[in-house]
């Protein structure tokens, strides 16, 4: 036996040769089989010749019986006196002797004098004594259909010395005429025609009947058998068209094609037989030589296969083999330790976090899935407050190391804990067993006491928050329990105690949340919300050109939503510049109604920190100014400090491209800011609003008097103009008209109005 692989696969090329011998033959088949067709071809082609020359031989055959009967003098005589019944006697007669169907006596312009049969074919005649005048008279012959049947017809002239007339015998292309063309052939001979019902065919064959109406169905259209040929009654025959020049009307030839198809099926037989002894010689070889080959390669394929549907948790002893195979088999059995060592590696960083060692929040999934619902125990989440400054300031190598040593500090809690688990970012969490109380909040803050120090003589104090989900609150969903667990955690980030645990019904706030930002989409298309208008008052004028759009909402389920709640929500949500679109298409739209009838009122638009962040606003706002053919006069927007600081370049930039446009900008709630007096100066503003905060009372509350005068004087020195928002009673009023604000807007003048209610109470202010 043959140890080397290299030496079997020799021996399997000898098998592929082998393999090559059946492509052999079935070449040869296939150009026997060609051949065959070809050779088919090459008969029919030439019984086609021989079928012309004999329709040829006829028609010169019939014209020499025609002239002679147009050289008989009395028949002349008779034709020039036009006495027609021994015309047609003499036709009838004539016609008889040579075996004419039809004989008919025809005038030089065509007409037809007599004929022995009652035909229409006046103007078929004419066509052709025509084309015998343009041949100078000679004789003619054609093929024309007379009856739905096939004729060969001669015409000869009757000369006196002109041509007086012409006569015409006409022989029916018949089943005698097929057989006669048969007899010289040697293949059978149909004249078929189309008999107008589903284009069946019918007329004279040589063919046997039941054969013959076979073939004629088959065939179909006969205008393909024209250019070549065709088979037809399962390849018995080999059939081909000639064009008789008639419409639906045609000659057909018939080579019997199963002798051809018996010679080839012999020789097919014989290499059969010649090819598949050589082929079951060599597939015995192949076999005896596939089952040495193969037994090593299954012993592989059997371990390779263990390996893979890991049928032993421990290692399985490779197959000893030697040579090629040898190796093989080494090989897999190192591919298979590194495989085991892999999936454990897999395994362990499936459901542990790479960081710290903890479990990881996929393995807490997994566990909550199994374990819930649950009556005893809690989830306990812990997070760094502080933790992105943290990174910020120190990097985020010293965040790395202050998680880690967090999870060891963790791992000291006394409690009786399941699971700890490093969630995501600053995020750990405690699966305990028992009920936690706030003596055990206290436990794990008092861990926090001591300082973790980050490198020798550098430590850190970390702050935490933490959230409490008891089992008895978690449903058996994993994603619900989570999210309470999230919902309690933000609450704890906002809030100074030791610890929050969830209370029945926290959830509903959040689902309050939801619900307000997955029903602004819809609420702007039916109305829900809209727009009412505050006015501001001129005081130099004391009179009333300018308002500020505020948005007001009134779900249909939630009842009227305050626009801080609403219009926070859409902030975090993205979704804030489809409602500052909405308001700012909806404040144009009743500017122009204003505008075109000649009051031209200013009104202002608050705008987001994610609206100035947008560098496509500025041109946003030019298409609806244009869109409502106002001009930039008519519209002013109002930026907070907080959105300005967001991304202060950027915003200011966007600031920088309204103004040019000519859109009057305005500060709001100036004085709340961070950094209010330190960017004053380099903000593209027009107009500062004091806060409401320092207006409210700065009649009874001397440090808001002096802020808010301070205010109007360093605003005027940079050359802004001054609104006051929230005034209230006629005493802060007052102070304002004397530190000489420029406007003010608040419930002393009016609340904020609907678009009409608004202008009633302008017409009226006004006209005071």
């Amino acid at each position: 036996m043959l140890k080397s692989f290299q030496a079997r696969l020799i021996m399997f090329v000898l098998l592929l040769l082998a393999l090559a011998q059946l492509g052999t033959a079935l070449a040869v088949l296939s150009s026997l089989k060609e051949d065959n067709y070809k050779q088919g071809v090459q008969s029919i082609d030439v019984s086609r010749n021989v079928f012309d020359l004999f329709l040829a031989a006829r028609a010169e055959q019939l014209t020499k019986g025609v002239e002679i009967l147009t050289s008989d003098f009395g028949f002349k005589q008779a034709v020039a006196t036009r006495e027609t019944g021994t015309i047609r006697s003499v036709l009838e007669n004539h016609g008889a002797r040579i075996n004419a169907d039809v004989s008919l006596l025809v005038s030089p312009n065509g007409e037809l004098i007599t004929a022995t049969q009652a035909l229409d074919i006046d103007n078929t005649i004419a066509d052709l004594v025509y084309a015998a005048r343009r041949s100078r008279g000679a004789s003619i012959s054609a093929m024309i259909a007379l009856e739905r049947r096939a004729y060969q017809l001669v015409l000869v002239p009757i000369r006196a010395p002109n041509v007086v007339a012409w006569v015409g015998m006409a022989f029916l292309l018949d089943q005698a005429l097929a057989e006669q063309i048969k007899n010289v052939t040697g293949l059978d001979i149909s004249f078929v025609y189309e008999t107008g019902d589903n284009s069946m065919l019918a007329g004279g064959s040589t063919l046997p009947v039941n054969e013959k109406a076979l073939l004629f169905k088959e065939i179909g259209n006969t205008k393909d058998l024209l250019t070549a040929p065709v088979f037809s009654n399962d390849e018995k025959y080999l059939s081909l068209g000639v064009d008789l020049g008639m419409t639906d009307q045609w000659g057909m030839i018939h080579l019997p094609y199963r002798p051809w198809l018996e010679s080839y099926n012999h020789t097919r037989n014989q290499l059969v037989l010649i090819f598949t002894g050589a082929l079951a010689l060599a597939l015995l070889f192949g076999v005896a030589l596939a089952r040495n080959m193969t037994r090593p390669i299954n012993r592989l394929v059997e371990y390779a296969t263990q390996i893979g549907l890991g049928a032993a948790k421990g290692r399985l002893e490779s197959p000893h083999m030697s040579g090629e195979f040898g190796v093989l088999s080494n090989t897999m059995e190192t591919m298979q330790n590194a495989i085991i060592n892999r999936e454990e590696e897999l395994t362990y960083r499936a459901s542990h976090d790479q960081m710290t060692g903890l479990f990881n929040q996929s393995a807490v999934e997994h566990y909550l899935s199994e374990a819930l619902p649950k009556q005893d125990g809690a989830l306990l989440l812990i997070n760094i407050r502080q933790f992105k400054q943290i990174n910020n300031m120190l990097g985020f190598d010293v965040g790395n190391i202050l998680l880690e040593k967090m999870a060891q500090r963790l791992k000291t809690w006394s409690g009786d804990v399941h699971m700890l688990a490093r969630m995501s970012g600053d995020k750990f969490l405690l699966i305990v067993n028992q009920n936690v109380s706030y003596q055990d909040c206290g436990a794990i803050k008092q861990l926090f006491s001591r300082e973790f120090e980050i490198e020798p003589g550098s430590a850190i104090r970390l702050d935490i928050s933490m959230a409490v989900l008891p089992f008895e609150y978690a449903t058996a969903s994993v994603n619900s329990a989570m999210r309470r667990l999230d919902i309690v955690a933000d609450k704890a980030r906002e809030d100074s105690r030791l610890c929050v645990f969830y209370e029945e019904g926290q959830d509903e706030d959040h689902r309050r949340k939801l619900i307000i930002i997955r029903d602004l989409p819809a609420a702007l298309d039916s109305g829900q919300l809209f727009v009412v208008y505050q006015p501001k008052v001129s005081v130099a004028e004391n009179g009333c050109h300018e308002a500020e759009a505020l948005i007001r909402w009134i779900h249909p389920d939630l009842g009227f939503l305050p626009p801080d709640e609403f219009i926070t929500l859409l902030e975090r949500a993205g979704c804030i510049q489809l409602l500052t679109q909405w308001v700012l298409n909806t404040v144009l739209s009743q500017l122009r109604v204003w505008w075109q009838a000649g009051h031209e009122i200013r009104v202002a638009v608050n705008l987001s920190a994610h609206d100035l962040v947008d560098e496509t606003l500025p041109n946003m706002v030019a298409e609806a100014l244009k869109k409502n053919a106002l001009p930039e006069r008519a519209l002013a927007l109002e930026v907070t400090e907080s959105a300005v600081m967001k991304d202060r370049e950027k915003v200011i930039g966007v600031l920088n491209a309204l103004q040019n446009m000519g859109i009057h900008l305005a500060i709001d709630d100036f004085g709340t800011g961070q950094s209010s007096l330190a960017y004053l100066r380099e903000l593209p503003v027009n107009e500062v609003k004091i806060d409401r905060a320092f207006i409210q009372y700065m009649d009874t509350n001397k440090g808001d008097e002096f802020i808010v005068k301070a205010t109007i004087n360093l605003s005027h020195s940079l050359g802004f103009q001054v609104t006051a928002e929230g005034a209230e009673n006629v005493e802060g009023v007052a102070l304002l008209r004397q530190y000489q604000c420029d406007k003010i807007q608040g419930y002393f003048f009016s609340k904020p109005l609907a678009a009409e209610e608004f202008f009633n109470w302008r017409d009226s202010f006004n006209q005071r």
